[in-house]
């Protein structure tokens, strides 16, 4: 069997073996549903995929992707499993761009509350998250680096650092850390000469970096244990890390803002029900549900007037409107078409 085939078909075995939301018998017809898996998705099927087949009155069926490769082979073997998927920004516009992507109808889709930067013809903004600089208080006390310079100034804020491991967010933070506005950061990326005062920003801070971290447990590990004092990772990872019991801030400003997204394939088998699906997974109690099962931010502001989440925890939230602008909305633009070159470059100055 070709790998493409043996993809499609451990694929298909996931989406048969997922568990199934059900509805009474005389429900209108299923759609199928894929994420990441893990508490995570356990998180989105109680606070939203539940309540949205009892709604619709249809069954719920769900799987997980590992990303835009499992969609691809999917539509390239014309046998798309997948109603619905929650994919990453870069993934949700490389596929658009690709003309794999069914459009959104947004005679189904009510858009009410939700930013127009994250709202496209075939893909639309689902949930948020935000690298922040977090630092531990026995170290710094309620005086630590809050901003981009003073994370790279180490004569005033001496400590073991942590970033992550990879290139995205750091060459921006690496701009704003030079001077450069948060507004300003991807023009300036756009240029040759941008993308140089960037990487040698970056190669300053480099070789007093602790630790490059790969993934959010091990952020939050290596905060916890106090193997750095200062780190750029998600906020939702330093509330668990609070959560714990360790003295930790951080702030949102000059935070990087990332966002996944919900795309519907070229030749989804149940479009209108995906529609349907889409249209209640952006509503705002939907949405204000996920927020407070898990520490993510809400793309729909509605979210923050359900009465669903409290004053004391929307003031967390990295989407509330008394955050969002402080943050930096990252362009998945600027990484489409040369993120294996910045990729290739960043391994190659962190390896140093």
């Amino acid at each position: 069997m070709k790998k493409q085939e043996r993809r499609l078909s451990l694929a298909a075995g996931l989406v048969a073996s997922s568990l199934a939301l059900t509805v009474p018998a005389f429900a209108e017809g299923e759609v199928v549903f894929s994420s990441w898996g893990g508490s995570f998705q356990d998180a989105l099927r109680s606070a939203m995929l539940a309540p949205a087949a009892s709604t619709l009155n249809i069954t719920v069926k769900e799987d997980t992707t590992n990303g835009i490769q499992d969609v691809r082979a999917q539509i390239t073997a014309g046998a798309v499993a997948w109603d619905v998927t929650e994919q990453d920004l870069p993934s949700c516009e490389t596929l658009s761009r690709e003309g794999s992507l069914e459009p959104i109808d947004y005679s189904i889709v009510d858009t009410t509350g939700i930013p127009k930067e994250l709202i496209h013809e075939n893909y639309i903004g689902f949930i948020n998250f935000t690298k922040v600089i977090a630092y531990r208080k026995d170290t710094f006390g309620d005086n630590g680096p809050s901003n981009w310079a003073e994370f790279w100034d180490l004569e005033n804020f001496p400590g073991k650092r942590g970033m992550h491991g990879k290139v995205n967010y750091n060459l921006e933070a690496a701009l704003m850390a030079d001077g450069v506005p948060m507004q300003e950061v991807y023009d300036t990326l756009a240029t040759d000469e941008g993308i140089a005062r960037a990487w040698d920003k970056l190669g300053k801070i480099a070789p007093e970096v602790t630790v490059w971290y790969r993934g959010g447990s091990q952020s939050a590990q290596l905060l916890r244990d106090g193997e750095v004092d200062v780190i750029h990772m998600g906020h939702n990872r330093v509330e668990s890390v609070i959560a714990s019991g360790i003295d930790v801030a951080y702030a949102f400003d000059g935070g990087t803002m990332d966002i996944d997204c919900l795309l519907v394939p070229k030749g989804a088998p149940n479009k209108e029900n995906a529609m349907r699906l889409i249209n209640e997974l952006l509503g705002a109690e939907a949405q204000a549900r996920l927020s407070v099962t898990m520490p993510l931010g809400p793309v729909n502001t509605g979210a923050f007037d359900t009465g669903i989440i409290s004053d004391e925890m929307a003031v967390k939230v990295n989407t509330h409107p008394a955050n969002y602008d402080k943050q930096l909305l990252v362009d998945p633009n600027f990484y489409i078409g040369q993120l294996g070159e910045l990729t290739e470059e960043f391994d190659t100055l962190i390896q140093q």
